[in-house]
């Protein structure tokens, strides 16, 4: 279990990076939602990674309940995440990347639910 998690943690990770490079690509206009989404997104991915992180170290120490409850912290953060993000390319008017964006968000609802 510990090995799939940390395929799953990795691949997980390896999407929010190409997301939050893509990110770049939308160009920023004054528009206060855009930069709250964004904001938001920021915030809750780097908390979405800490508690991946945590769930990993957790699962390899043989605590399960642990692993899964942090996992789940996890993907409910990178969903909300995402879902900024989404709204923040909605907002700024770019429709590039979406899909991919909306694959990772499938991506942290299938996290959510491994445990």
């Amino acid at each position: 279990m510990s090995s799939r998690f940390s395929i799953i943690t990795n691949l997980i990770l390896c999407i929010t990076i190409v997301i939050f490079l893509s990110s770049e690509a939308a160009i920023a206009s004054n528009d206060e939602d855009f930069k709250i989404y964004m904001d938001n997104w920021n915030q809750k991915i780097k908390l979405a990674s800490e508690f991946l992180d945590k769930a990993e170290t957790e699962l390899k120490n043989g605590d399960a309940i642990q692993g899964c409850i942090n996992q789940k912290k996890a993907a409910r953060l990178g969903i909300e995440a995402t879902e900024s993000l989404i709204n923040a390319f909605k907002v700024n008017g770019s429709q590039n990347d979406i899909e991919n964006i909306e694959n990772g968000l499938q991506k942290w609802k299938e996290l959510r639910d491994f445990c």
